[in-house]
């Protein structure tokens, strides 16, 4: 089980980094600027130099990216990245890290959970991971220790279909903490798939602030 606290510098720092997704017409700064969702692959010095999207692309990072929140060598993070696409070459620019929630098999947590902002849930291409999202409420308070809420996920109900295949219910837990509610932020979280099989179906139920939200998907 994986466990993700969210501090709000963090949140902050995930919404700074997806401001510019667009393109940009003619010839600016902006123009080539691209974002996809990839696994990203460390070296022996655990620094990122290779990078595969969700749409099964690999991209080589050349430059390599060095990152302060990757530490682990040979190792591969979810993350952001961001690179200029040209025609002739990618040129990496930045990766930012997203949360991986890893699915519970209790939902012996399922009763506690608070509210988020939810904005769009989608299944990768390669169907690896089904991408969250959020808004959520935070802010600063003026103590020692700054609270940290956390997201999980949890299977709360499943059930074999005609045709072999499972319908599962995964549960977004989000738990508040006392973290103050006072601005929103954007963020991004990854639920894998791999409990899971083909032909699976997964509905994602998320609890928010105008009630509940479910969302479908078929392996």
């Amino acid at each position: 089980m994986r466990k993700f606290l969210f501090a709000p510098f963090l949140m902050v720092l995930l919404f700074a980094a997806c401001t510019h997704e667009a393109y940009e017409s003619g010839d600016s700064k902006y123009s080539y600027l691209r974002s996809d969702f990839v696994e990203a692959t460390t070296n022996a010095a655990a620094t990122f130099v290779m990078a595969e999207t969700d749409d099964g692309e690999k991209i080589v990072l050349a430059p390599p990216l060095k990152t302060k929140w990757a530490t682990s060598p040979d190792s591969i993070y979810r993350a952001l990245l961001y690179y200029n696409r040209f025609s002739d070459r990618k040129e990496p620019i930045s990766l930012v890290q997203i949360p991986v929630l890893k699915v519970q098999q209790t939902n012996d947590n399922a009763t506690t959970i608070d509210p988020v902002g939810f904005t769009s849930a989608w299944l990768a291409k390669n169907k690896r991971y089904i991408n969250l999202e959020l808004a959520l409420k935070t802010g600063e308070v003026k103590a020692e220790r700054q609270p940290l809420q956390s997201l999980e996920a949890a299977v709360i109900a499943q059930k074999v279909m005609e045709n072999g295949a499972t319908k599962y219910e995964i549960q977004l837990l989000h738990k508040q903490k006392g973290v103050p509610e006072y601005y929103t932020t954007r963020t991004f979280v990854s639920i894998p798939t791999t409990l899971f099989h083909a032909n699976d179906s997964i509905e994602v139920v998320v609890k928010t602030y105008n009630g509940t939200i479910k969302k479908g998907f078929r392996l």
